[in-house]
């Protein structure tokens, strides 16, 4: 037998509206999953997720779920507000067993539209088992904003590279045996690294010069 845990950590700046939507989202999740009935929701959290149903104020809410009769975000979850910025509110959310990705992206999309019109919100998971069983150990993440979300995982991520290793011309190797990025030069690193302008290693460059 063997326990698989997808597990997270991350943190993220929001209004002190917006925290109150998320804390009213916590406090329903947590009534539902003790099979309570929450209380009415706010206007405001109405406006954020409007019912797919009529008839159930808390439709929409639910609808972020994979599953709405489980309507569990997985995480311990605290919020503080830091002294060097008091007008944003700071939120934390973890867990080692049960990270569920997919809701907590929807909560932040849903509750943090002012924020997210400012920046996008991004955070990683892993995936992990207590046995070394092939295919168990994983992860990935998320780009959240504004007007949608983007996710991919670490097995999405491997199957290109492994495609993009199967076309010679579309990766190039240096006569070392390096890897190399056709659009950034192992050579033009080179040139940094003697110049003084990095210190970073090469794909590291890569990445902050795709950025």
């Amino acid at each position: 037998m063997a326990d698989s845990y997808v597990q997270g950590s991350f943190s993220f700046s929001c209004t002190h509206a917006e925290l109150a939507l998320i804390e009213e989202a916590f406090e329903a999740s947590y009534a539902f999953m003790a099979e309570d009935t929450p209380a009415d929701p706010s206007p405001e959290f109405l406006a954020a997720f409007p019912p797919v149903n009529p008839d159930d104020p808390w439709s929409g809410f639910l609808a972020i779920f994979p599953d709405p009769d489980f309507p569990d975000f997985g995480v311990e979850f605290e919020a503080e507000n830091p002294r060097e910025r008091p007008e944003l509110s700071t939120v934390f959310v973890y867990s080692t067993t049960d990270f569920q990705p997919d809701a907590l992206a929807q909560l932040i999309r849903h509750c943090c539209q002012d924020t997210l019109r400012q920046a996008p919100i991004g955070f990683e998971w892993a995936c992990s088992c207590s046995r070394p069983r092939v295919g168990e150990f994983g992860g990935g993440a998320c780009a959240i904003f504004a007007d949608g979300m983007v996710f991919k995982t670490t097995g999405a991520m491997l199957s290109a590279m492994l495609s993009r290793k199967s076309h010679a011309a579309s990766t190039a190797e240096s006569r070392h045996g390096w890897s190399e990025d056709p659009e950034y030069p192992l050579a033009d690193w080179q040139s940094e690294v003697a110049n003084g302008g990095t210190r970073l290693g090469y794909w590291p460059w890569v990445a902050l010069s795709r950025a």
